[in-house]
């Protein structure tokens, strides 16, 4: 390289604006790594990682009214239900993993009066036998269940229509503040709660 006590004047300021620029594109490129553009999902499962389950684009395609099993054999109707945090389904239902899950049921455009039911399980190894489930309808919590471990309980919750966003999708969210790890060495992502063995949506359409 050129020593710049020998350029032109003219050279120096075009080396020195070289040098401004490579410096500025290293601070947008720092800048990129502290704040990248991804989409809240993202960042809250990647990097805040306030979240274990990681929002994934599910039509949540669902017959109206329809109740449908996540035992083993239903997948059909099961699978477009299922965004994140599921493992399975297996005989026994759906297994809930990390701190959260989620479904969604695509409704009629002139659904009302909705009611979502949920029939659950808690793991056998739950402490006292019991699991806390909060459900979160499109960001709204509805309640907070007590699920007992062996027979599964259906539980029936009405959903205001004041809930239901212009899409007329059902994002179901259920939080499990008590999830615990089998192993010690479990991440977050790998916390047992509850297992989900079937669902349903009826109201007015």
């Amino acid at each position: 390289m050129s020593d710049p006590a020998q350029l032109s004047p003219s050279g120096k300021t075009a080396l020195y604006g070289a040098a401004a620029l490579v410096a500025a594109f290293e601070l947008y490129a720092a800048w990129l790594g502290l704040h990248p553009s991804v989409t809240d999902s993202y960042r809250a499962y990647f990097i805040d990682q306030t979240t274990t389950c990681l929002d994934q684009p599910s039509a949540g395609a669902y017959q109206f009214g329809r109740l449908v099993s996540f035992r083993s054999g239903d997948e059909k109707a099961s699978k477009p239900l299922r965004v994140c945090g599921w493992e399975g389904p297996v005989g026994d239902g759906l297994h809930a993993v990390g701190e959260s899950s989620r479904l969604r049921f695509a409704l009629p455009a002139d659904a009302s009066g909705l009611t979502l039911m949920l029939e659950m399980v808690a793991v056998d190894f739950a402490p006292n036998g019991i699991q806390q489930v909060s459900v979160v309808v499109n960001g709204r919590t509805l309640d907070t269940l007590i699920v007992r471990k062996g027979t599964p309980q259906r539980f029936t919750l009405a959903v205001p229509d004041t809930a239901l966003g212009t899409d007329h999708q059902l994002d179901v969210e259920l939080r499990y503040p008590l999830a615990i790890r089998v192993d010690p060495q479990d991440s977050n992502t790998r916390k047992r709660s509850i297992k989900l063995t079937a669902g349903q949506v009826t109201g007015i359409a």
